[in-house]
């Protein structure tokens, strides 16, 4: 259990207009053991340290922090226009980027990007970040380089000095960059799109030594591929890069194309060759580094564990997935589908490749391992969803341990606490929990109103569905339909006039000597109309070849065929046919020749 300290059961929630609060996990749900009291207020957005020991949040105008372990405010900063926060990993430093405007005259722009050492409580630098997109610079873990993106450059700096560049790599069309969460031993990715039909490439470099592309430790070029995510590895000695193409011309997927390629700093290149046809959908490293999951392939997807030569070592079943997620320990994983597919997942004990249990949870929108490994928070977050909004805590067997409704929530997460991430046993035994309180969406197929109480084909068993609730059921003795009071009224004065009429009828039969009054005397009765014969085509014996143009010539004269042999049975039972009919009986034996023809 996550008994080293209540700090490691906590997580953070926000929502509109309470403003942002804590709460206790794991054996002390729904209290508050620290020292912060929580923020009342309109709150933007908010961010933990990855280390969890310092707090900020963008509200009224102002970004607040607090620092762990009392959440006492060690200050705040006045940002008007702040839209977005990040710390670097151990929270030494602070990044806002605010939405770039001009000033009232026009003539001169305004930095948007400032960055504070929260430490000294100084301002170190604002840069200008015009884009939103990939607005966050990028630390090592040991906070020792500070690099950020311009147009055609990547620049590197000192983290305690961002006056000076320290380093800079040149490169036109430069799209992205990925630099290692490592201490001490530095390395760096660089992607370049395709340009003027020249294949996209990534290069893999040692820092500083970038100045020349020789100096490359690991290259890949490929077609098809519009960006990349990196994932590095915990020790920052490999790295999966997931490709994607906006547009996948084969047709297979809504979603364009993926491809997975995994590059190490010993200088290998490889694509990962998955055994299902289709997209990527989700990766992620084993904390060993040693290892990784893949989720792929067209729906049932399939879960697969890798080694580091890249070949799967263990099948983790098959299913709607889209999602793969290792816990802090490295023993548990968990698939499962969210977002776009029915919210279901599977834990696994990796090492035993044994499936723990599984659960529906859903709405989730949000999902995250609690830091000790051992638990699993699942949210319903607006604006995603308005409905059932709230989170819920999982026990590692899928059983759910707590839940809370929120009106309106946009966040939850856990507290970081990488030091939490204790070894325990797996146990496949499902521990004691509680049943949900929350309603479920209804699972029932969606019918029509002008389609419900609607009767199948003549013959077939009667699989009416008068309501949502109800489902295709052969074997179900239904009652009878429950009627209005204006249509039973209605069905009332029917059935009385039909009596009504039928009684007419008797007397008239009494007086006429047995027929309709209207019939005169010596009229011979009506002739019976002959039954018509069922159609006996000569086509119906044909069977398909399989080569798509003879086929399609086959249904065209078995139609044809099909059309003449009920004109033959009018015929027989005395209806006269027109000449164009009588023509086009006439073209059986050649229709017939031109068949014989096509299935030899």
């Amino acid at each position: 259990m996550c008994a080293a300290g209540l700090r490691k059961w906590r997580w953070s929630i926000f929502h509109t207009p309470e403003g942002v609060k804590f709460t206790d996990g794991p054996q002390n749900f729904g209290k508050n053991s620290t020292n912060f009291e929580g923020f009342e207020g309109k709150v933007k957005t908010f961010v933990f340290s990855k280390d969890g020991k310092r707090f900020a949040w963008i509200a009224d105008g102002q970004v607040f922090v607090v620092e762990a372990p009392t959440w006492q405010r060690i200050g705040s900063l006045k940002h008007p226009r702040a839209q977005e926060i990040c710390f670097s990993p151990k929270g030494s430093f602070l990044a806002i980027w605010e939405s770039y405007v001009k000033t009232t005259d026009q003539s001169q722009l305004q930095p948007n990007l400032s960055v504070y050492d929260v430490t000294g409580k100084k301002p170190l630098k604002s840069f200008f970040q015009p884009s939103q997109v990939n607005w966050k610079p990028q630390w090592t873990d040991d906070e020792a380089i500070f690099a950020r993106n311009i147009t055609s450059e990547v620049h590197f700096y000192n983290a305690n000095d961002l006056q000076t560049i320290a380093e800079r790599k040149i490169i036109q069309k430069v799209r992205s960059f990925s630099l290692s969460p490592s201490i001490n031993n530095h390395y760096v990715i660089f992607f370049v799109p395709s340009i003027q039909g020249a294949p996209a490439y990534v290069h893999l470099y040692r820092y500083p030594n970038f100045k020349e592309a020789s100096n490359a430790l690991a290259n890949k070029s490929f077609f098809k591929v519009d960006t990349i995510d990196s994932y590095w590895n915990k020790s920052s000695t490999a790295c999966l890069l997931l490709t994607a193409a906006e547009m996948d011309k084969s047709g297979l997927s809504y979603y364009g194309e993926h491809m997975l390629f995994y590059l190490n700093t010993r200088g290998d290149s490889i694509r990962v060759t998955v055994s299902k046809p289709g997209n990527i959908h989700s990766v992620a490293w084993c904390p060993s580094g040693q290892e990784f999951f893949a989720v792929y392939g067209t729906m049932p997807s399939k879960a697969t564990l890798f080694n580091q030569k890249c070949e799967a070592i263990a099948e983790f079943g098959s299913g709607a997935r889209n999602t793969v997620l290792v816990n802090p320990v490295g023993n548990i994983v968990l698939v499962g589908g969210f977002g776009n597919i029915a919210a279901r997942y599977e834990m696994w004990d990796i090492s035993a490749r044994k499936k723990i249990g599984e659960t529906e949870c859903s709405d989730s929108t949000y999902f995250s391992w609690s830091p000790c490994g051992q638990y699993l928070l699942t949210a319903t977050c607006s604006p995603r969803l308005r409905v059932n909004n709230g989170y819920k805590v999982w026990h590692y067997t899928a059983v759910l341990q707590h839940e809370e409704s929120i009106q309106e929530l946009f966040a939850a997460h856990w507290i970081p606490d990488p030091e939490a991430a204790k070894s325990f046993r797996v146990s496949t035994t499902p521990v004691t929990g509680i049943e949900s309180s929350m309603v479920a969406a209804s699972k029932q197929k969606y019918i029509l109103p002008s389609q419900r109480g609607a009767k199948g084909p003549v013959g077939l068993p009667n699989t009416e569905k008068k309501f949502l609730s109800e489902v295709d059921d052969p074997t179900k003795n239904e009652g009878a339909p429950q009627l209005s009071k204006a249509a039973l009224k209605k069905k009332k004065k029917r059935e009385a006039a039909k009596k009504k009429r039928e009684e007419e009828g008797e007397a008239g039969k009494g007086e006429k000597g047995g027929n309709n009054w209207r019939e005169t005397a010596g009229q011979e009765p009506p002739v019976p109309v002959k039954a018509a014969l069922p159609v006996n085509s000569f086509a119906a014996s044909i069977e398909l070849t399989g080569d798509p143009e003879k086929d399609k010539k086959i249904r065209n004269i078995k139609k044809k065929l099909d059309a003449i042999a009920r004109l033959k049975g009018e015929k027989e039972n005395g209806k006269v046919l027109v000449r164009n009919q009588i023509d086009k009986i006439a073209t059986e034996d050649k229709l017939i020749k031109d068949l014989e023809e096509l299935i030899l």
